[in-house]
């Protein structure tokens, strides 16, 4: 949290009545370093800096949960040298933890990494993770095999970079080594900073403590979430596993969409083979940056988009704003304000910091949008927008108005999204893991998981990741399979991904019978409980495994999802539920600490056939018989 002018300490004299609360101290930065109380935890704020005076305060917020408060405050403009917070956390009940996702801080691709590991590494190997406002979200929790919080740490810096280590260490009692770094990137002068932490080591599920941080940041930053329409709560089509760019054409797009539209599907995402890229399999983003539709496979684009609207279906296209491609027409305009050249896509990333490139790039998508009537963006690649590239390509001389490459980035994205709902209060913005930070969360309404094509763990892990810390909907990578996998397979990449919405990216075209029954009555059970899925309160179970199973629940509606063969025990079963078998096995075991009555259950298999019907117990110890990737309707 960045506060301009600088904000007054607590007086003393509050100091003294709060004194169980509050602790504060203040001392030069050329002390390098301080130590002070937080709960249970012993923490050493370290980092010399002549220029600054630096002042620590701890308040308990309630119980459980302390917040500890970094003031700096200089004589006049300077830049803050770095600073590093360190502690040990006890190793005590603690079994697994979630770090952010993105990139190491030490990476030198522009590409993010795919690291999912539960596994909390050793001191001297852990790797450090880079956060900021484009690049996951400033927060670690620490929890038990029962999904117990025992540590949520937390960074009220949203924008800049904040990185975060943590590694198990044997030394001085068995636990783990925490160091938070900040302004190790940041070259802005100011004259005041405020940083905040939240300890929160509350005896309770982590999903929870991960809402309530969520609830944290919105409120410390006054963050104002984007409006979400409805359909961005309805399965949609994407057209990326199903045609790749070489199939994106008018024909093709609209017949998937017809055949969408009978599954349930509400928006179709034409990703990318839209625009004008006649050779582009020299490069994957040659000609990025123009945005120019390909007139040969869109003869009369304008008239395809209402085409495809007249069958209900929104219209959204990819777009990567970042890249800007070699032969792309803008390139030679914009060639000395790049941050760096993506060698892989041989394109350049623009550097935002210079207002003629952000100007351009949001003049250019909202201008596509209003000639088109397309219903919004599928915006990719905003992530390789970030400091670790500052340095690097840079135009010389003045000409960018903003030091942060961050803060550019968010004011591009703003831009954007101003445009955009200007032409349409209800436009469809998607971004992408691992821009996902709260403060994202301003300028769009739907977050996908990063590709992760025909990989059930890896999708269902990463929109759980995802959806406990963001007030947007989330949504799965496009779900794709070989069309020969035999049916109750192929339904397990629907099944585990319940708690988002499903993006189908098949060829429907080539669908078995089979298959297509199958997304039929799926989609139809998903649309039945969409706003519970999407909106509900949930828990999610088994983290540490990648998570085994999931309950939601809002209104009179519940659902419970198996991934894995376990026991469940569901805190709700409303008067409408859904229990999901997302396994092999041709059962579900419930051990239910209430009692739910005698209800009605109809067992269907994943196409929609009736297994059977009948009343029974939902008290106890309760098996369930239900085939694979089947479903139970609970009335």
């Amino acid at each position: 949290m960045r506060k301009f002018p600088s904000k007054k300490i607590i007086s003393l004299s509050k100091l003294t009545i709060c004194l169980w609360a509050f602790l504060i101290i203040t001392i030069p930065l050329s002390a390098s370093a301080q130590i002070i109380q937080v709960g249970n935890l012993k923490v050493n704020v370290e980092g010399k800096d002549d220029q600054f005076r630096r002042s620590l305060s701890v308040r308990l917020v309630a119980p459980g949960i302390n917040e500890l408060t970094i003031s700096l405050q200089a004589v006049g403009l300077a830049i803050p040298k770095p600073i590093v917070v360190t502690f040990k956390q006890p190793s005590i009940d603690i079994q697994s933890y979630l770090t952010p996702h993105g990139v190491n801080a030490s990476e030198t691709s522009s590409l993010y990494d795919y690291e999912l590991s539960r596994m909390i590494p050793v001191s001297y190997d852990a790797k450090t993770k880079f956060t900021s406002a484009t690049m996951d979200q400033p927060s670690m929790t620490f929890f038990n095999t029962n999904s117990q919080n025992r540590l949520t740490i937390a960074a009220s810096e949203l924008i800049f970079p904040v990185t975060f280590n943590a590694g198990e260490n044997e030394q001085d009692g068995v636990g783990f080594d925490l160091k938070i770094g900040l302004f190790e990137y940041v070259k802005k002068p100011m004259e005041a900073y405020t940083f905040k932490f939240r300890f929160d080591t509350r005896n309770i599920h982590y999903n929870q403590a991960q809402r309530d941080l969520l609830t944290w940041w919105k409120a410390v930053h006054n963050l104002k979430i984007a409006k979400v329409p409805i359909s961005a709560h309805m399965p949609f089509y994407c057209t990326w596993y199903a045609l790749k760019a070489d199939g994106v054409n008018a024909k093709n797009i609209e017949e998937q969409a017809r055949l969408a539209r009978q599954l349930g599907c509400e928006t179709i995402i034409v990703d990318d083979g839209w625009q004008k890229a006649q050779d582009a399999k020299a490069g994957y983003c040659l000609y990025n940056g123009d945005w120019e539709v390909d007139t040969i496979r869109f003869t009369d684009f304008k008239a395809h988009v209402k085409k495809v609207q007249s069958m209900n279906m929104k219209y959204m296209l990819w777009v990567g704003p970042s890249m800007i491609g070699e032969k792309s027409k803008i390139y030679e305009e914009l060639k000395d304000k790049m941050l760096y050249r993506a060698d892989w896509a041989k394109a350049w990333v623009a550097d935002p910091r210079f207002p003629e490139v952000r100007k351009y790039l949001a003049e250019r998508l909202i201008t596509l949008m209003k000639e088109t009537g397309i219903d919004g963006f599928k915006i990719d690649f905003m992530d390789l927008m970030n400091t670790r590239y500052a340095g690097k390509n840079l135009a010389q001389g003045n000409g960018r108005d903003y030091e942060s490459v961050e803060e550019a980035t968010v004011k591009l994205l703003s831009d954007i999204h101003a445009g955009c709902s200007a032409l349409n209060l209800n436009v469809l913005i998607e971004f992408r893991q691992f821009y996902t930070s709260p403060v994202m969360q301003q300028f769009a309404n739907m977050f996908r998981a990063v590709d992760c094509p025909n990989d059930v763990m890896e999708n269902r892990t990463r929109t759980l990741d995802t959806r406990n810390l963001n007030y947007q909907v989330i949504h799965a990578d496009p779900l794709a399979w070989n069309e020969n996998e035999n049916v109750q397979a192929s339904a397990l990449q629907l099944l585990h991904t319940m708690l988002s919405v499903p993006q189908v990216s098949t060829d429907l075209t080539k669908m078995s019978t089979e298959h297509l029954k199958m997304l039929t009555f799926l989609l139809k059970q998903w649309r039945t409980f969409s706003i519970t899925l999407t909106r509900g309160e949930a828990f999610n179970y088994g983290a540490d495994s990648h998570y085994t199973w999931s309950e939601t629940s809002l209104k009179d509606q519940t659902v419970v999802v198996a991934y894995q063969p376990t026991i469940l025990s569901p805190k709700k079963l409303e008067k409408n539920a859904l229990m999901i078998n997302g396994t092999h096995q041709d059962k579900l075991v419930l051990d239910l600490t209430k009692n739910f009555g005698v209800r009605t259950i109809m067992v269907y298999t994943c196409t929609g056939e009736l297994v059977r019907k009948e009343k029974i117990s939902l008290n106890g110890l309760v098996k369930i018989k239900v085939p694979a990737s089947g479903i139970i309707r609970v009335l």
